[in-house]
């Protein structure tokens, strides 16, 4: 009778049975799954609808045998953001800050959906100097009217 004592009280502190410990866990990766696919569509969506403008090349190059530096600048841009660019501007900086003065000869068309790329060029610029750094600026906006901006640096050449 002893023995039927003993077996009783270890069966009694078992602790939880197969079937809860099962239903807590599934409870429990349930929680972890929407916990996880909340972080993630927060980033992912907030990303994929987000505007970016990106300057992909810019060039700036200078006829050593011209009076005055002229040269020829070329920018790409490409709209690694999600939703549309509707307009964009290009500035060009030298190394004091000053703009330069750039009437550009080609420019692409609007809006630049998303994953689309343009091309901006200019050619017989005044007063590029070789060897000198530039700082490319584009601002473009949006259909929401927000402004995204690119800035790049780059080493004129002959």
């Amino acid at each position: 009778m002893n023995n039927r004592t003993n077996r009783k009280t270890l069966a009694d502190r078992r602790g939880l049975s197969g079937p809860v410990i099962a239903i807590i866990i599934l409870v429990v990766g349930v929680a972890l799954a929407l916990v996880a696919a909340a972080m993630t569509g927060g980033f992912l969506f907030g990303w994929g609808s987000a505007s970016k403008v990106t300057i992909e090349k810019a060039d700036v190059l200078v006829n050593p045998g011209s009076p005055g530096g002229i040269g020829f600048i070329t920018v790409d841009i490409r709209n690694s953001g999600g939703s549309s660019l509707q307009t964009c501007t290009i500035d060009i900086f030298d190394q004091t800050g000053a703009t330069v003065a750039v009437t550009w000869t080609s420019t692409p068309t609007f809006p630049l959906n998303p994953g689309g790329t343009a091309s901006y060029s200019a050619d017989n610029v005044a007063n590029l100097v070789s060897g000198q750094l530039y700082t490319v600026s584009i601002r473009c906006t949006d259909p929401a009217g927000r402004e995204v901006v690119d800035k790049k640096t780059v080493l004129a050449h002959i």
